[in-house]
């Protein structure tokens, strides 16, 4: 599991360090609810992915990896970007004037950092390796690297930093009361506890990756069934298998998992949240997707890491940014 983990974050820094996340032609964004400032800082299934885009008001965040990886930010169907931060960043989150980042420089190592979204007072709030970043409310929820990916948690301001738990743990998902993630100590089987650390409750014997936590479901890739993905209630019940193809990637946003099919030699697909429905929305072979104001960003394999972007129903395909060279 360590080994996993380790390759999918080196996977994700060499990824967003040769293509950008968002630039020129961005096209209509569609009618979306947006909130004026999160309640959350970022969606389960974005951070997931790696957390390289996010949404508030009018503003969209993002990691720029023409500029180091860095943040810019940008307002909806606009061409014009303003840089935030010089720091390499992922697990990015936005709540109301605040940003907060893991910062994935050498010298930092995934230390949390946060910063107004105007680019002012950059503070770092920990000295822990920081990685599936939850911001909700005033608490910041991480699997900490520097103490074998335990769950800690720690408040916006940076202090009260807690540990919570004693095992491997990736995947983190803060939903309401509760913390679901993959317990790498325990074969990747599926987990959840309180956010005070009580009450840890063994959800699936499944090896789990990629979890969403969306209302009473969780969606999962099942690893012991070939990468199938699956749902299970939140309390461990009615798990059902959703498709026949192996899956990663997955995103749930609205009515439909996103995912990359490996029957489909990882084309984007979408299925409703029952099963029903399923259909490739694309001919690329894509990797790491992101949910971003109606729009679905990837990344196509095999063209020098190209970033490319779709609406929810496969259409209006674009290049969002050529690799600078």
């Amino acid at each position: 599991m360590k080994k996993l983990l380790a390759l999918m974050l080196v996977f994700l820094t060499v990824t967003l360090s040769i293509t950008g996340c968002l630039g020129k032609n961005k096209g209509e964004f569609v009618n979306v609810d947006i909130p004026a400032v999160n309640l959350r800082g970022n969606s389960t299934g974005n951070i997931t992915n790696g957390g390289i885009t996010v949404i508030q008001d009018e503003w969209i965040y993002f990691c720029n990896g023409n500029d180091d990886v860095s943040i810019y930010k940008t307002k909806i169907n606009s061409d014009d970007i303003i840089k935030v931060n010089g720091d390499k960043s992922m697990f990015i989150n936005v709540i109301g004037e605040w940003i907060y980042y893991s910062n994935i420089n050498i010298e930092d190592k995934g230390r949390l950092y946060k910063i107004k979204v105007d680019g002012s007072e950059r503070t770092k709030l920990n000295d822990d390796n920081s990685s599936f970043i939850n911001v909700v409310g005033d608490w910041i929820y991480y699997s900490n690297g520097s103490d074998g990916r335990a769950i800690y948690k720690i408040k916006t301001d940076g202090s009260q930093r807690t540990k919570l738990n004693s095992e491997f743990a990736s995947y983190l998902c803060v939903v309401g009361e509760w913390i679901y993630y993959c317990n790498g100590d325990d074969k990747k089987s599926l987990y959840k506890m309180k956010v005070d650390g009580s009450e840890q409750t063994k959800l699936s014997d499944h090896e789990a990756v990629y979890l969403n936590v969306d209302e009473e479901w969780i969606y999962y890739t099942n690893e012991t069934d070939l990468n199938r993905l699956y749902k299970v209630k939140t309390d461990g019940t009615e798990g059902k298998r959703l498709t026949e193809e192996g899956t990663s990637f997955i995103n749930v946003h609205g009515d439909w998992i996103y995912y990359c099919s490996s029957y489909n030699d990882n084309r984007i697909g979408r299925i409703q949240k029952d099963g029903s429905k399923g259909k490739i929305l694309n001919y690329d072979s894509s990797q790491l997707i992101n949910s971003v104001g109606g729009w679905i960003y990837y990344i196509k394999q095999n063209t020098a890491g190209r970033l490319f972007k779709m609406k929810t129903n496969g259409t209006d395909i674009q290049l969002v940014q050529k690799l600078k060279r």
